[in-house]
């Protein structure tokens, strides 16, 4: 029954951190580097997200508490920056921010807030804390395999760039641009009803 609910945790948590709609912001923001690099910024994201993961659950609560953020403000935070990068993709331009220094994109925006983001690190802390301060092995198992989860997507991007092609990339990407940002929207305003339940109907 318990395995069953690991999964169930795994298939959730896949869901929300979302490798596979997180493709073309990275063929995106990648564009103008090797192949070799390319593979390289995957394993950084997937690292940086990975380890994001394990400090929400090992100590998230606590340093959120510490320095008096809550929650729906992250979640408005990491809102307006893929908000940010999605209207970029729409329109069918690139942040000259990640023109500069495509590395970087491995931090911000792909890892956090668009896989790490703040669904999955308050679902995260939410494991956490349920585990009452005990660190239960199948919970750093399932953020291992997540992380090479999203590893192996980011990996599959180039195959994908190639089926498609520069059109085929172009309209992916601006599809996915306009729902990434409904999504930030969606977000940015179940952010703000939670916080100002009488502002939003």
């Amino acid at each position: 029954m318990k395995l069953s609910s690991d999964v169930t945790t795994l298939v959730a948590l896949f869901a929300i951190v979302s490798p596979i709609t997180s493709i073309p912001v990275f063929l995106s923001l990648t564009g103008g580097v090797t192949k070799e690099r390319r593979r390289i910024i995957a394993l950084q994201t997937a690292l940086v997200s990975g380890l994001t993961l394990f400090v929400a659950y090992f100590v998230g609560d606590i340093i959120l508490k510490l320095l008096s953020i809550q929650m729906d403000a992250f979640r408005i935070a990491g809102a307006l920056i893929i908000g940010a990068i999605a209207w970029s993709m729409v329109m069918g331009k690139k942040d000259s921010i990640f023109q500069a220094s495509a590395s970087g994109a491995a931090v911000v925006p792909l890892a956090i807030p668009m896989m790490a983001g703040p669904g999955a690190i308050a679902t995260v802390i939410a494991i956490g804390s349920s585990d009452v301060g005990i660190v239960r092995v199948a919970d750093v198992v399932i953020i291992i395999v997540l992380s090479i989860l999203t590893c192996l997507m980011l990996l599959l991007a180039e195959p994908i760039e190639r089926v498609l092609g520069d059109q085929g990339l172009m309209v992916l990407t601006r599809i996915f641009g306009l729902l990434l940002l409904a999504i930030a929207v969606s977000t940015f305003i179940s952010a703000v009803s939670t916080s100002f339940p009488g502002l939003v109907g």
